[in-house]
């Protein structure tokens, strides 16, 4: 008998939830998995040796790499109008556009750049694993065209609305942190070998296309700014603490993500 009630319980339990995923959903869980280029370009600057303090030995210079990119994130999709209990909107009526809050990993990140330390080609190979909570808001491209067809007088146009609907702008950001980043330069006179954790943000902007009712292809352009990292020469010329260099990351990465709903459920509100 036990066990009867234990199954009657589990039964009543899916249906529940199969019920809120199917009758009442509003708020969706889902997984994202992507792929990309990641261009970077450093800038270094530093202080090799001081000997002479009038005409300093100095590192530095400015390169630019390429790198594959793998990213997975795992979020919670929101419709505007429900971010909040509707009570406390009072009279504001705002769009049901998607909001997304994730979480992301991405990594797979290596550049490699070539600079000057010292008159000597100083190479420098540098890992990225970032740690992201982004926000982004997806807008219909129907409600972007909506404001030109009334004003232009271009009627319902049901074919045009018929291609635009499955596709959406987003826009967003996000900050975290780098999980994993390894720096290490050689030269014939010095090195330098860092794995700092910083603060690291992002920004970016794309497409969704809907493929089907819970998968979504989306392809974008974001730009990562990592925080200036400075770093401690090592070797001959430099053991001195005041001996470091400078690397200034900037990052702009292109990227196709495949998202896909997982659950949903209705509103917490109603």
């Amino acid at each position: 008998m036990g066990r009867m009630r234990i199954g009657s319980g589990v039964v009543a339990l899916i249906a529940a939830l199969t019920w809120a995923g199917e009758g009442a959903a509003e708020w969706k869980l889902y997984v994202q998995g992507g792929m990309g280029l990641s261009g970077a370009e450093v800038q270094t600057n530093g202080i090799l040796d001081d000997i002479n303090p009038a005409n300093p030995i100095r590192a530095g210079g400015k390169d630019t790499d390429s790198s594959p990119l793998l990213d997975a994130s795992f979020g919670l999709e929101v419709p505007m109008d429900e971010l909040v209990p509707r009570e406390l909107l009072l009279k504001v009526r705002l769009p049901s556009w998607p909001v997304r809050f994730e979480v992301e990993a991405a990594g797979l990140r290596e550049w490699e750049f070539s600079t000057v330390a010292g008159g000597e080609t100083f190479f420098t190979e540098i890992k990225s694993t970032t740690i992201l909570f982004n926000q982004w808001l997806d807008i219909p491209l129907i409600s972007l065209y909506e404001p030109f067809q009334y004003l232009l007088g271009l009627g319902r146009q049901p074919r045009v609305r018929q291609w635009l609907g499955p596709a959406s702008f987003y826009l967003g950001t996000g900050v975290g942190m780098t999980a994993l980043m390894d720096i290490d330069g050689t030269s014939n006179v010095v090195s330098v070998h860092d794995d700092p954790i910083d603060f690291v943000w992002n920004v970016g902007t794309g497409v969704n296309i809907a493929m089907t009712e819970r998968v979504t292809l989306s392809v974008g352009y974001r730009y990562v700014g990592f925080m200036e990292q400075e770093s401690r020469f090592q070797g001959p010329a430099g053991d001195d603490p005041n001996h470091k260099v400078n690397f200034d990351l900037d990052v702009h990465e292109l990227r196709v993500g495949l998202r896909m709903r997982v659950f949903e459920f209705a509103s917490p509100w109603r």
